[in-house]
């Protein structure tokens, strides 16, 4: 009996079929001023999420204005309507709910989580930061410096240097190319008018969309929809703004000094692909194959097999234009020139077609079987809303995502491998103690530059 319970406790019960599952029934309206609609029910829990999105984010900073869209986001809840900033936040409160406001590259957004029976009294309120903020003179001045602040800090964090000076390397001073954030620099130059003037050209109602969903009743939604935004004013349409990526001729490594550090943090990456890639689902197995998952093959071979780190990832940036490919990986000192090389040998490994199909199966298998585990809440089925609104997603997009990740085969990956993935031609950021790892990394034959945490070539 007790062999019988070891052997049982040992051994992990097979995978059962996947259990059906199908996105809820969006209902969808578009408003006299072109605000559109989107409302799904969800009734799990009494709870509702409420989103509004503005489709420009920090894609339309300069490197004049870096930051800007974010700290346009951060001021919407700071002041709005007839209220102020601590009387909106406790106003949702008393309603048990509570408000976030931010930008990322390709969009703005303002979301609001409560109890789905206060959701009429709420809806006001959302609407007023959306499209009424105030941005009183004060608040700009506090969250300007706790952004300076905040900017200033990462210059100390190895990890957000590398991060940094890989971005502006691959893009060059245009869209993408400066952190979300901003620079010390540049928003300490944003003034008041700078604000009112992106919140005027990019948060109307024909750029944007309000999303509903949780235990509601859609009907009554778009009544309180269309009570709250009508008198919102459209006016013309953004232009989009459009990367300018450096082309890479050939692998170079930049070295960015961090005396004392006991370990090195890596960036290895080239140009990506965009998130309307007709690729996307092959692209997806492929990268959690390579490097997107605990099982992958740069994180077995760099924490497994080598313990040259405790964790180490490949990711595709995707973003509304084509975002970066990069390997994400801090590794020790000592081991920081044949990390590069392990992970320069994966990026070569999975263009070759060696992929087993164990490992297919495999990593097919995790992402069907978390997905539905990403679209339980009110705020689950939200952010995927958003994100059919911002990459222009078909209305069916995730009643198929399932069965476009298992028809996913070893032909595509290897396919989507050769086209997109180029070892040969990447940019390689290492930001450590360049006393003790200078000289192993000129052994690789690549060029290497070193810099300064701003990026300026040193002599």
């Amino acid at each position: 009996m007790t062999a019988t319970l070891s052997n049982f406790r040992a051994t992990a019960p097979a995978p059962g079929p996947p259990q059906p599952y199908r996105f809820p029934r969006v209902a969808r309206e578009t408003l006299p001023n072109g605000l559109r609609v989107l409302v799904a029910e969800n009734h799990n829990a009494p709870l509702a999420a409420l989103r509004a999105l503005v489709r420009s984010g920090a894609g339309y900073d300069t490197a004049e204005t870096a930051g800007l869209a974010l700290l346009t986001a951060e001021l919407l809840d700071e002041g709005a309507g007839s209220r102020d900033g601590i009387q909106i936040a406790e106003d949702l409160g008393l309603l048990g709910g509570a408000i976030a406001t931010g930008a990322d590259w390709d969009a703005t957004y303002v979301s609001v989580d409560l109890l789905s029976r206060n959701l009429r009294p709420a809806m006001p309120i959302f609407a007023d930061v959306t499209y009424r903020p105030t941005f009183p003179a004060g608040e700009l001045e506090r969250v300007r410096v706790e952004r300076i602040n905040d900017i200033l800090q990462q210059r100390d964090e190895p990890s957000a240097v590398a991060s940094i000076r890989f971005a502006h390397l691959l893009y060059g001073d245009g869209v993408y190319g400066s952190p979300t954030l901003g620079t010390a620099e540049s928003v300490s130059r944003i003034t008041a008018d700078d604000v009112h003037r992106f919140f005027r050209m990019h948060v109307i109602p024909n750029n944007s969309s309000v999303i509903v969903t949780g235990d509601i009743e859609a009907g009554a939604v778009f009544d309180e929809v269309r009570r709250a935004f009508a008198a919102w004013t459209p006016g013309p349409a953004p232009a989009p703004p459009s990367i300018s990526p450096r082309p890479i001729d050939a692998c170079r490594i930049y070295l960015i000094d961090k005396p004392g550090a006991v370990q090195s943090e890596l960036r290895v990456g080239h140009l990506g692909v965009p998130r309307a890639c007709e690729d996307y689902f092959a692209l997806s197995i492929m990268n959690g194959l390579l490097g997107g998952i605990f099982n992958s093959r740069i994180n077995l071979n760099l924490r497994e097999r080598h313990r040259y780190t405790y964790g180490a990832r490949s990711q595709f940036g995707y973003r509304r234009q084509a975002g970066p490919f990069l390997v994400n990986v801090p590794v020790r000192n000592e081991v920081t020139r044949e990390a590069i090389t392990e992970v320069l040998d994966e990026l070569r490994r999975i263009r070759t077609g060696d992929v087993e199909e164990h490992e297919l199966d495999h990593t097919k298998s995790y992402f069907i079987g978390v997905f539905p585990a990403t679209v339980q809440t009110a705020g689950d089925i939200a952010g995927r809303l958003l994100d059919m609104e911002v990459y222009d997603l078909p209305e069916d997009y995730f009643d198929h995502y399932r069965e476009n990740i298992a028809a996913v085969t070893r032909d595509d990956v290897t396919r989507v491998a050769q086209k997109y993935i180029d070892p040969d031609r990447a940019i390689i950021v290492v930001v450590g103690n360049a006393e003790q790892v200078r000289a192993p990394l000129a052994q690789l034959g690549y060029a290497v530059h070193e810099l300064d945490v701003d990026g300026k070539e040193i002599a």
